[in-house]
């Protein structure tokens, strides 16, 4: 049978000899091979799950020969899908990786030996940063911010010939990840490879249900990209027109977007679907194998080849030749090698949750409140950070030549042009865009959500930043510190005013730090820029021009120099110095005030209200110990705890709805732990409505105040733990008497929606 794609051009590459051509063709076999055997398995029900892409081998090695060729591959970077496999499996042996299709029985099979995630991923998500393969994610078209942010990240280590290549299904486009990707490649001017593999069909939607894009070519030209297209069957076409695109996006630092289109869906794109194979569609492996049998490079007896049989499975339709023999026995022998080897330990999904934080020693109190601003300390903070780290990059709306609304970054776009950039209106992009940048090595990212409430966008990046170290078993990092500025102030209204700490607090992996002093907020944002993983700073707005808690070390004493030291930080944004060897540890809470009565656990705007609760407590004979979270998550129990076994009563405060809170979380650990010990509790928070309204008398309502910090902290101390003071129980007329047990007793504030 005549190869429809013959080789009729490969006498103008003399690159692509008949051992590489030989090397590509056995690749395919092996990425087909392995997909029919799991097929089998699958229907067997040995296998409850796999995703897979057979139908396009031949694209993927294609590419793969053709960025073996152009590329600097220690600028380069594929963030792939699962239907990549053609062309990571063929790059990976390039780059001398041997066991790629081991490993990848070995992710499938869930094994402790899977390199990628130790057993934690699905199948096909590759993930090898030592060959250029950043981790996969299941959600569709995250790959395109993070190859945008890697590209970036590129170029910011001074390499002027990098290339990012991110692969997408024609499906993905209908994703908002697919716009965002392109919008930030174009602002960026990065040099991204787009390539869309386009088989006409996403899972089972066809493109007049599944598409709105309707013409690729005018869509790049709208955003400046320049436009390849190639047959994915052809294999000279497709490695022309790879080349051709590395090398423009490379040669220009440019983006580009690559249409593979004509591909077939051989097999439905995973076992929850119809995945039978389709042999009346065209099957670029055989179609190739022909090619090369016609130029003499392989035997008729080497290649696949289907035969007469009109039943039965793929392998029962084929006569495999002497290639496809020897490429299934090397599958075959990858799953009985996987299938020998161990599960993974249960204990080991306690692994890779959180890297240690860095040592930090805090410096003991000078005994006088600072002149310093938040503000002051937070720009004081991010300027030494972004000198002594180049790999440092600040994105955001308005961080630039405004400073950011919050005045929070201003003066550091002058002095760091290169690392500080403007963002647009597109929260997803600027979270998206930061975890790829940081996932080179020693990079900090530190994108800013203009107002916290508009992060909410952002979920699927932070619950993937949060959850990267642990599903890569420990094998890629991100430093990532988002900030959010918080919490109700003045009339914000509805999405200006949100508390974010029960919507995030439950992400696992994510260090959340609410910093409330000025020597808190440098010494923790220092700290959180040598943690290798992912910090999220939420910043109370109301603090944010205030001077608060004890001074820095060599600050100021005359008092004509702390007036114009102040006017020169509210007023003309003055980046103050500080000693920048200064840190705070994260994870460990601050005892603000001793006491023996109650404890009492706040954070953020919080703590300025319970200052001032505290001045009435105690005149009032209710002595207060006062604890400062300062990190939320993973919050520092073992203070708390100390704490309240001292005084016997916990009460939390917080901005947020007591419903699934922080708060609750913090009551809840308190009396697992304390279960010998009777302890009274109480959350209080905002008023359980549905929002903060614009009206600035209701928001004074709504919101928590020093006087109900008092109330609250009152019916605690008057409230009485059950079992204390109470006779002993006898159980019958001889029996001796029994104690009852001391018991907690928690003041519950329902949630509106719990009120019956």
């Amino acid at each position: 049978m005549a190869a429809k794609y013959p080789l009729d051009r490969l006498q103008d590459h003399p690159s692509l000899t008949p051992e590489l051509l030989r090397l590509a063709y056995r690749e395919m076999c092996m990425a087909r091979c392995h997909v029919e055997r799991v097929v089998q398995e699958c229907s067997k029900g040995n296998i409850k799950f796999a995703i897979w892409g057979p139908g396009e081998e031949l694209h993927g090695a294609a590419q793969a020969l053709a960025y073996n060729e152009v590329v600097n591959r220690d600028a380069f970077g594929i963030s792939g899908h699962y239907r990549s496999a053609g062309l990571i499996s063929l790059w990976s042996r390039l780059r001398g990786y041997e066991d790629f299709h081991l490993d990848h029985m070995r992710q499938q099979l869930s094994r402790a030996t899977d390199p990628w995630s130790g057993g934690r991923q699905m199948t096909a998500h590759f993930n090898d940063p030592r060959f250029n393969i950043l981790p996969a994610q299941s959600a569709l078209g995250m790959q395109l911010g993070k190859a945008v942010g890697y590209a970036h990240g590129m170029r910011q280590k001074g390499y002027d010939d990098g290339l990012a290549v991110a692969i997408v299904g024609d499906g993905t486009m209908a994703e908002s990840d697919f716009h965002e990707g392109v919008t930030g490649a174009a602002i960026l001017d990065v040099p991204l490879l787009l390539c869309v593999t386009d088989n006409g069909i996403a899972i089972s939607v066809k493109p007049e249900d599944g598409r709105g894009l309707r013409d690729l070519q005018a869509y790049a030209k709208a955003f400046d990209f320049e436009f390849f297209s190639a047959d994915g069957n052809d294999f000279l076409e497709m490695y022309e027109v790879s080349k051709a695109a590395a090398t423009f996006c490379r040669d220009n630092q440019r983006p580009a977007l690559f249409w593979v289109h004509g591909l077939s869906r051989l097999n439905g794109h995973s076992n929850a679907g119809i995945y039978n194979f389709s042999f009346d569609a065209h099957d670029c492996l055989n179609d190739f194998g022909e090619a090369l049998v016609e130029r003499g490079i392989l035997e008729p007896q080497d290649i696949i080849r289907r035969n007469d049989e009109t039943r039965g499975d793929y392998y029962k339709r084929h006569d495999f030749g002497r290639v496809g023999k020897l490429a299934d026995d090397y599958i075959l022998e990858t799953m009985r090698i996987a299938e020998s080897e161990p599960e993974p330990k249960p204990e080991s999904i306690w692994e890779h949750i959180y890297d240690p934080y860095p040592e930090a020693v805090e410096p003991a109190p000078v005994g006088r409140e600072t002149v310093i601003s938040l503000n002051g300390a937070i720009r004081a903070a991010m300027r030494d950070i972004l000198e002594q780290n180049p790999m440092t990059w600040i994105y955001g709306q308005d961080v630039a030549e405004r400073g950011g609304v919050m005045q929070a970054t201003k003066g550091l776009w002058e002095r760091f042009p290169e690392q500080v950039r403007d963002a647009p209106i597109n929260e997803p992009l600027i979270l998206g865009t930061a975890v790829g940048f940081a996932m080179h090595e020693g990079a900090t990212a530190m994108p800013e959500i203009q107002f916290s409430d508009y992060s909410l966008n952002t979920l699927h990046w932070l619950v993937y930043m949060g959850n990267l170290l642990w599903q890569t078993n420990g094998t890629v990092r991100a430093n990532v510190i988002a900030r959010l500025p918080v919490e109700p102030l003045h009339g914000g209204a509805i999405y200006h005013s949100m508390c974010m700490e029960g919507f995030y607090g439950s992400i696992p992996g994510l260090t959340i730090i609410a910093p409330t002093t000025s020597r808190d907020f440098y010494g923790m944002l220092r700290s959180a820029a040598e943690y290798t993983g992912p910090v999220v700073v939420f910043e109370s707005k109301g603090l944010y021009r205030m001077p608060l808690g004890d001074a820095f070390p060599g600050e100021p004493s005359d008092a004509e120099e702390i007036k114009r030291l102040k006017r020169a930080i509210g007023m003309q944004g003055l980046i103050p110095d500080l000693p920048t060897d200064f840190r705070v540890p994260l994870g460990k809470a601050a005892v603000r005030r001793e006491g023996s009565d109650i404890t009492i656990v706040t954070w953020g705007r919080c703590t300025l209200f319970v200052y001032e609760a505290i001045q009435t407590l105690s005149e009032r004979g209710i002595d207060v110990e006062m604890i400062d979270l300062r990190t939320i998550v993973p919050p520092d129990m073992d203070t708390v705890l100390a704490s309240v076994r001292k005084t016997g009563r916990l009460l939390v405060v917080h901005e947020d709805r007591a419903f699934a809170s922080i708060g609750r979380e913090l009551q809840g650990q308190t009396i697992e732990a304390m279960s010998d010990q009777p302890v009274v509790t109480r959350v209080l928070g905002q008023d359980p409505v549905p929002g903060i309204p614009q009206n600035v008398n209701l928001e004074h309502h709504i919101v928590v105040s020093p006087e109900k910090i008092i109330a609250a902290a009152e019916q605690v101390m008057a409230t009485t733990p059950v079992g204390v003071g109470q006779p002993a129980a006898q159980t019958s007329q001889n029996a001796p008497k029994v104690a009852e047990p001391a018991r907690t007793r928690v003041l519950w504030t329902p949630n509106r929606a719990w009120v019956g």
